[in-house]
């Protein structure tokens, strides 16, 4: 009830805010008379022929105006003026109307004219791609991840996926999680109760981008920055993913990728959209979206986007709240600059902590309910997580563009936590017992990146070129009680409520502290697209980089705190090189080559003699082929991807030296002689093959190992995955239902290790070897929908339709085994009004 009342402000100002911004939009409908179009995407000349059938305008143009493009799909009841705007979107061209009421198609221009123009020149964006909000489709013709300038999948260079708006509306995704879990060579796996962790290719993704600004830590990752963070889907139009080694734009990391979050972006035409979710285990969400001119003759446009989250979950004791708000103003300053403005508030309450299942000591399965979540009710986590940005944007000239962006976050929280930790013994069947501890969190990350960007000629070709910098510094802190298996008694693993933990008092004396904890780099970068003849394009790039980190984590002991580990490490400059080509074989299909580096510093891994020493960062290096094709003008995009990963460097232990276990701080003694190989292959199929039928589909073969031992890099990366996501739109008087599917389909994993068993006072017995190995499993999902009327939408999603048991994440045999959701039901009410 406490947290009802605070947030009681928050739901008050939606509501407030949907209302007026209602009748704002009645009000431009009254204006605009609206009618139902139906056009699937098609040429763009196809569609202006079945716009005017539907409408009853016609735009006069020559074939040398639609030739070749590509019109996006147009769906609902709506004014004239807004279906032209949707229906041209990224074709360089715009519609408008004379004194008499007649209508021509003209080309776009950036002088700041019609708002039809206006909102053409919106679609694009330094690192956004394009937006994909409204258009229907699966896959979108440019996107900035690879690039930091809009440049179209198939002259991108490397293997990259789109997660579109379309998508993340018919799967009902709320977070980053749900939209990865889909994305093609992603494995997804459980970090902690809340978070997940990312996998391509067998290393982890740790670097993210917003709007293709500086990289961003990713919050999601277990590391060293406390984010705690998790992104909420609300925000975002549109995901785009790139697999392999992403130092160019990404900085330090591993060679797994990157992610791009799109921003929404305010729109020129007033819009508002309401999303009301209920489902399984009483999950219960709201989205209101509202868009829309504010005045200056739509100079000034704005988006104010809400969301209330209040669900609980399949495991036991488990629970979260979470109302998020975001909000962005964008100004034509000039004709040619651009002021954008915003921001988002978070606050998360959860109910429950919890580190997963543990197994028997062998690594042998428990056979436990999937609803056992061993944690306490009264154990909870308050977090809180802001976002301040604002960007620049100008334009010289038709060719020439630059801008500015800074970007701050801050996330904070505090926790008190109940969970379990060792595995059960065979023959006893105890060994499992309670820990917790009290801790609190800071995060802030300020980030800067500055670019320029433009085309020009030479030798009657045309090139492109891009110069930027971009700053990164994080500072966070953790403080922590003491943490001790044991304190909370031992649990029975299969009957949870007959062994209790009564709660603790709330105990505030830390004991263990980790500040100051900053991360800092910076880089420039600068990349040069040559056309070395009319089908070839060569891709050369590199990044300069400095990074340095700091860290200190003392102890207390006897009221007297002492320095356990003191790291300060600084790399030199280093030089990271990028090079692509590029062969259009015909308008459809292109051929490529790649090659792509990253480093990662290894700043808790110190080399001998003691206390240690910095050690060498681990380089990462991705070669890349493949073809790649735009079908059906730019409806599908198709590609066909082999890879070859090496990373090097990778500290593993000297036998010279006693090895020394500091948590989360600096160990030694390490020697850089580890070796991994990931190799395989990535397919993809994305877009509308047919009219009205939609396809997302991937196959990832991946095949990684450990040189120095010859054994598998990462058991928990499926050597097979196919991920399938496909909707139809029926025909005829059906019309109005939609019908979708789909599957997540992997081959088996493994884990194995050793783990420590304990008794239930939390004393370590002995230490243990665990095997275990998962059989390759299926999870289906299905979709119905129907549209009530030409603004609300009724959507039935069923997941996991067949009750696969199956364990989504894999640990040892003390904790860290996640069984996947059973099957589960969720139906949303969406409404869109113009």
């Amino acid at each position: 009830m406490d947290l009802l009342f605070r947030y009681r402000p928050a739901l008050l100002a939606q509501a407030i805010l949907i209302g007026t911004m209602s009748s704002l939009c009645q009000t431009a409908q009254a204006q605009q008379p609206a009618q139902r179009y139906d056009l699937p995407a098609a040429p763009l000349a196809q569609a202006l022929n079945r716009f005017a059938e539907q409408s009853g305008i016609s735009l006069p143009y020559t074939p040398g105006m639609v030739e070749g493009k590509q019109a996006k799909a147009v769906n609902g009841e709506m004014p004239a003026d807004i279906a032209l705007h949707l229906l041209l979107e990224g074709t360089g061209l715009t519609a408008t109307q004379a004194v008499d009421g007649s209508w021509s198609l003209q080309p776009l221009t950036n002088d700041g004219g019609s708002a039809l123009e206006l909102g053409s020149t919106l679609i694009e964006g330094q690192g956004m791609g394009m937006m994909t909000e409204n258009t229907g489709s699966y896959t979108t013709e440019k996107v900035s991840i690879g690039s930091k300038t809009p440049t179209s999948l198939r002259q991108t260079p490397q293997s990259v996926s789109v997660i579109t708006k379309q998508v993340i509306e018919e799967q009902r995704m709320t977070d980053l999680a749900d939209a990865m879990k889909i994305t093609p060579g992603i494995t997804v796996k459980n970090n902690n109760f809340r978070l997940s962790d990312f996998y391509s290719r067998g290393f982890k993704v740790e670097n993210i981008q917003i709007d293709g600004a500086a990289p961003m830590a990713l919050g999601t990752t277990s590391g060293s920055f406390y984010s705690n963070k998790n992104y909420d889907m609300v925000e975002f139009d549109h995901v785009e993913v790139l697999r392999g080694s992403s130092a160019l734009f990404g900085g330090t990391g591993d060679p797994g990728g990157m992610i791009n979050l799109v921003r929404k972006r305010p729109m020129d035409t007033y819009q508002l959209k309401v999303d009301l979710s209920a489902g399984s285990w009483d999950n219960y969400r709201t989205q209101f979206d509202v868009t829309g001119p504010l005045g200056f003759d739509g100079k000034l446009r704005g988006r104010l986007v809400a969301a209330y989250t209040d669900r609980q979950y399949m495991l036991d004791d488990r629970a979260t709240e979470k109302p998020i708000v975001y909000g962005i103003l964008e100004a034509d300053i000039t004709p040619d600059t651009m002021l954008t403005v915003g921001g988002r508030s978070e606050r998360i309450h959860e109910t429950g902590s919890g580190t997963g299942l543990p197994r028997y000591a062998t690594g042998a399965d428990l056979g436990l309910s999937r609803n056992t979540s061993l944690t306490e009710s009264w154990a909870y986590l308050d977090g809180r997580s802001q976002e301040v940005f604002a960007k620049v944007d100008h334009t010289f000239n038709d060719d020439w563009k630059a801008n500015v962006t800074y970007t701050q976050t801050l996330d904070s929280g505090f926790g008190k936590s109940a969970f379990n930790f060792g595995s059960v013994n065979p023959v006893t069947l105890d060994g499992p017992a309670w820990s917790g501890n009290v801790n609190q969190y800071r995060s802030d990350q300020k980030l800067w990146d500055a670019n320029i960007a433009g085309k020009f000629q030479a030798f009657d070709l045309h090139h492109e070129f891009l110069m930027g910098v971009d700053y990164q510094k994080i500072t966070s802190q953790w403080e922590g009680t003491m943490q001790s298996a044991g304190s909370g008694g031992g649990i029975d693993v299969f009957d949870p409520s007959s062994t209790p933990w009564p709660m603790p008092a709330t105990n505030k004396d830390f004991y263990r502290d980790y500040s100051p904890n900053t991360q800092t780099q910076y880089g420039l970068y600068s990349t040069l697209r040559l056309q070395l003849a009319e089908p070839l394009h060569l891709i050369v790039g590199a990044r300069a980089q400095r990074y340095k980190f700091e860290q200190l984590y003392r102890a207390r002991s006897n009221g007297v705190w002492s320095v356990q580990s003191d790291i300060d490490t600084r790399e030199p400059t280093k030089l990271v090189p990028y090079g692509g080509l590029v062969y259009d074989l015909n308008d459809e299909w292109s051929t490529y080559v790649s090659y792509s580096e990253i480093y990662k510093p290894q700043q808790n891994k110190l080399q001998g003699p003691l206390p240690g020493s910095s050690i060498e960062a681990m380089k990462g290096k991705t070669y890349e082929t493949g073809i790649k094709g735009e079908l059906f003008n730019g409806a599908v995009n198709a590609s066909f991807a082999l890879y070859y990963t090496k990373r090097n460097n990778e500290a593993v232990v000297d036998p010279n030296y006693t090895l020394t276990n500091v948590l989360f701080g600096g160990n030694c003694c390490y020697l850089t002689q580890g070796e991994v190989v990931s190799k395989g292959i990535d397919m993809e199929l994305t877009g509308e093959i047919l009219p009205d039928w939609n396809v997302l589909a991937g196959y990832t073969y991946n095949n990684n190992r450990n040189r120095q031992d010859n054994t598998a890099f990462s058991s928990i990366t499926p050597k097979h995955q196919f991920k399938l996501w496909s909707t139809y739109q029926l025909p005829g008087q059906f019309h109005d239902f939609k019908v979708g599917g789909g599957a997540i389909v992997q081959s088996a994993n493994l884990v194995s290790g050793t783990a420590s068993v304990i008794d239930s006072a939390g004393n370590v017995l002995r230490n243990e070897a665990y095997d275990y190995r998962q059989g390759g499993y299926a999870v289906w999902n299905a979709l119905v929908e129907y549209k009530i009327d030409d603004h609300w939408t009724l959507a039935y999603n069923a997941n996991n339709i067949f009750d696969k048991t199956y364990y989504a994440t894999l640990g040892s045999s003390a904790s860290g085994n996640w069984y996947g959701e059973k099957r589960n039901h969720m139906l949303t009410l969406r409404g869109t009004f113009w």
